[in-house]
Formats: structure tokens, C-alpha cells, sequence
């Protein structure tokens, strides 16, 4: 017992030493053993979410002259007598007061359920409890701007193609990132796909009034003004939730110093894709065409390994006479069909090198799409039959294999990267004719 005692106290014990006129045998001797107890409370919760998680213990313990806590969440332990105490997130805790008296260490372990922002259910909805990844939605008219009385619209439209594919991650503590996967659109540059823009790092949820608030805070690096879904100026940085359910979200703010104009925006969640998903975006459900992305600074041809797709050509502008034109059309019946209009870029494979040549067009050449295997990159895999140049996509000199892994994908982009990744890979990316 004297053994546990001493480990308890560590370093407290040597100081009881400096009391010269007490002996150890009287700490032996004086009192019972310690009975360790508590009750606790967790503090009432905020309209403003994710609330602190915090605990009020209070040690009910008798013949305790000394007391650990071990809040069962890998926090350090402690020695106060009632502590206070912040839990990351919700939860049920197993909570040990080990307490030493005179004569003796006893402890107790109780369950402690502490309640999280999780009970809301709009909380619940758009974090998932842990994270939730929010994007556009699909629907023609996922952005509107209306007057003030509403009665009058004065915008409607999808967004634009380097807009689509932003994503919008809110944690369940309060974290915020956004991915603009490229390129944001900027509403402050005259309405043009620029660099990606700095946003908020965490956020708040108001419950209180008519709606949910969604609040971002000012930006803690870099200039502008955080943002959901465009970067038009929210009036105090705040999005009222107009509708919501697990996997769709409506959200209104009023543009700053516009005299009370509305902008609403509608975004979905991200979910993981299956085949069928993958199939539908790729093919638009019966038949869609892509292009190879011809933006300034798209590098939408790089040349590489499977570690580093750009290691041997980081990409630039695309042969305009040839290559801008080129159109891959995909059905859902297991087709696709490649369009020179006139006239093929020839790759290393084909004299003269590098250059506009003979028209290479191909017409309803089955594919097979499958999941990828072998444990590289990629949402699903395209093989084509036949070998290069005679049937391709992208550049006529892709490895001999003809296989294409689809890295990413979305409405309005397509990232397919050509090679089983033993070797040489060509990467591409693709927008929607």
C-alpha cells in the first residue's frame, strides 16, 4: 500500500518532508482510507454551435487529502480538486478520480455522456458529427440573385466550370477549409476564373431566430473577405439556412451595401462516388463530349510517373490549329468516338513529331469501364482495344497498354490519366464541350 501511495504522490510526498515535526508513521496512523466520489454537470449549452464541451466535476471523495483525474479523452492528467474540464468533441468518457488519504488510495470510474453541437439537427446534417464536404448542386438554378421584396430576379444560372467543383468541408469542431480544386471564380475580378481565393479557417452555427446562421470569420491571412459558394460580399460575413436536408443545402445572404439585394445559392453534399455515378458523369447518363481543357495555364497534357504525373513535361498552352479542337464523346452503352475536326496532333510516336498532322478520328469503338485494380490512382479505368495511335485519347503517343484511369470527375471536369503507373503516364484534363 505504502508502494502505491508513493507512486500517486510523486513528487508531492517529498515535500510533506519539510514538516520536520511530523513522522511518516504518522501520516500512517492518522485516519482511514480514502473513499474516492464525485458528481458532475455539463455546462448549458450555447444557441452558438459547436459550443464548448465542457464538464463541472465536483469531488463529493472522504479522507482525501490529495486527487488524480484521468478524463478518459488523452488529456494530461489532473491534480485539482474540482476541476473544470473541455472535452474536444462528444461523447461517453470513462472518468477515474483516484484519490489518497492517510491510510490509503481509492478510486472510481463513472460514464460520462457529454452531450455535442451533434443534437441539432442541422448541426447533425451538414458535419455528418465529424466532417461534412459540401459542393454546387447540379440544378440550373443553383445561383440566384433576387430583390430585396423578392418579387423580382434579377440573376439565375449554374456555376461556372471552375466554380462546380469547389468544396466547402465544415467540421463538427468548427473547422472550415475550402478547395477550389484549380481555380475560384471571382466576382471582384469582373467574374473570371483567377487563382484559388484565401477563405475562413472555422465558422459558427446561430440556431437562434427564423433560420440557421451560418457565420465566417475574417480572414487570418491574405486580403478579401471569406465565402460560400460565390464570392459576392455577405453582409457581416453571414448565410441564413433557407432549407436544408442531409444531402441539400439552400443558403441566402445580402450582398453588402446593395440596399438589401438577395443572393442564394444551393450546394449538395459530397458524397463517395460508385461506378454508376461515375459512368453517369462521364457519359451525362446517354452521351457526352469533352475537350481537352484549353484555359490559359491549364497545363492540361503533363507527362510523368505515377509519384510525379509532370515530372518530364509540366504541361503549357495547347497547338491551337489542332489540338483546341479535338472531341471525345462518350455513351453509356459502352462507346466512344474521338473527332479530329480535320487534323491530329502527331506525339513522339508519328513523324513529323509534335506536330499538326493527318486526321486520326475513330467512331464508335467500344471501351470496357471497370473499377481500378493493382492498387494505384483512380476512380474507375477505361481500356480501350487496339494500340495507339490508331485508337487513343488525348495524345497519339500514350503508353502501349491504352488503359486510362479516371483520377477525378465532375459535370464539369474530367481528369483521366493514361498508364497502369509502372511506367510513363500522360495525365489530361478535360471540360465538357
Amino acid at each position: 500500500m505504502k508502494q502505491n501511495i508513493k507512486i500517486l504522490l510523486n513528487g508531492l510526498l517529498a515535500a510533506m518532508f519539510l514538516f520536520s515535526s511530523c513522522k511518516k508513521t504518522d501520516l500512517e496512523l492518522v485516519g482511514g482510507p480514502s473513499t474516492a466520489d464525485f458528481t458532475f454537470q455539463q455546462s448549458p449549452a450555447s444557441d452558438t454551435l459547436p459550443y464548448p464541451y465542457t464538464v463541472n466535476f465536483n469531488n463529493t471523495s472522504s479522507e482525501e487529502f490529495l486527487y488524480q483525474w484521468n478524463f478518459g479523452d488523452n488529456t494530461s492528467l489532473s491534480s485539482t480538486k474540482n476541476p473544470v474540464h473541455t472535452f474536444r468533441v462528444g461523447g461517453s468518457y470513462n472518468v477515474t478520480l483516484t484519490t489518497v488519504g492517510t491510510n490509503g488510495n481509492n478510486s472510481i470510474t463513472k460514464v460520462v455522456a457529454v452531450a455535442d453541437a451533434c443534437s441539432n439537427d442541422f448541426f447533425n446534417k451538414l458535419t455528418g458529427c465529424s466532417y461534412g464536404e459540401w459542393t454546387w448542386s447540379n440544378d440550373a438554378d443553383a445561383i440566384k440573385v433576387l430583390s430585396p421584396d423578392e418579387t423580382s430576379v434579377y440573376y439565375v444560372g449554374a456555376p461556372a466550370n471552375c466554380q462546380a467543383d469547389d468544396v466547402y468541408k465544415f467540421g463538427a469542431d468548427g473547422s472550415f477549409t475550402y478547395n477550389a480544386n484549380g481555380q475560384t471564380f471571382d466576382v471582384q475580378s469582373g467574374y473570371t476564373c483567377q487563382s484559388p481565393k484565401a477563405n475562413a479557417s472555422t465558422y459558427k452555427i446561430v440556431t437562434s431566430g427564423a433560420y440557421p446562421k451560418i457565420l465566417l470569420p475574417a480572414l487570418t491571412t491574405g486580403t478579401g473577405r471569406p465565402f460560400i459558394g460565390t464570392t459576392d460580399l455577405p453582409d457581416s460575413n453571414q448565410y441564413y439556412v433557407r432549407s436544408y436536408t442531409a444531402n441539400t443545402m439552400t443558403l441566402r445572404s445580402i450582398i453588402e451595401g446593395s440596399g438589401g439585394i438577395i443572393l442564394e445559392v444551393k450546394l449538395k453534399k459530397q458524397v463517395p462516388l460508385t461506378l454508376a455515378d461515375i459512368k453517369n458523369l462521364l457519359t451525362g447518363g446517354t452521351s457526352k463530349s469533352w475537350k481537352l481543357d484549353p484555359a490559359t495555364g491549364a497545363n492540361s497534357i503533363v507527362v510523368g510517373t505515377e509519384s510525379n504525373p509532370a515530372e518530364y513535361y509540366g504541361g503549357g498552352p495547347l497547338e491551337p490549329n489542332c489540338q483546341t479542337d479535338d472531341v471525345y464523346t462518350f455513351t453509356s452503352s459502352g462507346l466512344v468516338s474521338y473527332n479530329a475536326n480535320g487534323s491530329t496532333f502527331n506525339g513522339g510516336n508519328i513523324t513529323p513529331n509534335y506536330n499538326c498532322g493527318s486526321d486520326r478520328s475513330f467512331s464508335n469503338v467500344a471501351y470496357t469501364f471497370d473499377a481500378v485494380t493493382g492498387g494505384v490512382a483512380g476512380l474507375a479505368g477505361i481500356q480501350l482495344p487496339q494500340a495507339p495511335p490508331a485508337i487513343f485519347i488525348g495524345t497519339t503517343d500514350v503508353p502501349s497498354e491504352n488503359y486510362y484511369r479516371i483520377i477525378e470527375i465532375t459535370p464539369n471536369k474530367m481528369v483521366l490519366r493514361a498508364g497502369n503507373g509502372s511506367g510513363v503516364v500522360f495525365q489530361f484534363k478535360f471540360i465538357p464541350l
